[in-house]
This record gives structure tokens, C-alpha cells and sequence, in this order.
């Protein structure tokens, strides 16, 4: 009789801390890390972030600048998603690093204003 109970104990308290477990994993996959420009040097190449500042352009690029430096921001025209280019927007961009030896760029994929 005491076996059973332990081992209901046991499987109670295992299954207790199973939920909870997956509980606050659910609650961290929704939210969004947003990370600053200085951060992404310690990434590895194909990283996924999201960046909050303003967009600048210069003839062939974009400059995305945060209140940490700046990055060169590689922007298709489908990445824009409906938001209009405004150079004193702030915005939120989420795409990959990418690495080139010591030089690094992201390769937007969404662009959206900042709430």
C-alpha cells in the first residue's frame, strides 16, 4: 500500500512540474527579445533579431541606428509589409545576422512601426 502511494506522489509531482515547465516556456516563446545593435556582434551568423531605432538611407543601403551604434540593413521591397519609409520613424526590424569576417549586416525580413 505505501508503494502505491509514493509512487502516486511521485507521478503527481512529476506531471505538476512537467505543466509548469511548459507553461512558462509558452510565455516566453510570445514575447519578443528586442536587442540593440551592440549585442550583435556576440551573435552567430543566421542569428533571427529584432531591432527597435530609426532607418536612414544612403543611395544603395539602408543605415538602421539604435541608441547603441549602427548596422547596415538589407531591405527588399517586400519587407516592408505596409509601413512607409520615414528616416525619423521609429521602427522595429526582425531579420538575420549576417557575417562577413569582422563585418556584420541584417537581412530584414519585417519591418514594422514601433507601438
Amino acid at each position: 500500500m505505501n508503494k502505491y502511494l509514493l509512487l502516486g506522489i511521485f507521478t503527481v509531482a512529476f506531471l505538476s512540474f512537467n505543466t509548469l515547465s511548459m507553461a512558462q516556456n509558452n510565455n516566453s516563446d510570445n514575447e519578443t527579445e528586442i536587442m540593440t545593435v551592440s549585442q550583435i556582434g556576440n551573435l552567430d551568423d543566421d542569428t533571427m533579431v529584432t531591432l527597435q531605432g530609426t532607418l536612414n538611407q544612403n543611395p544603395n543601403t539602408y543605415i538602421f541606428t539604435d541608441n547603441t551604434g549602427n548596422i547596415n540593413a538589407i531591405i527588399e521591397s517586400g519587407d516592408w509589409n505596409d509601413t512607409s519609409f520615414n528616416p525619423n520613424a521609429v521602427v522595429l526590424i526582425t531579420g538575420k545576422v549576417n557575417k562577413n569576417g569582422n563585418i556584420s549586416e541584417i537581412d530584414v525580413t519585417e519591418i514594422q512601426n514601433a507601438q
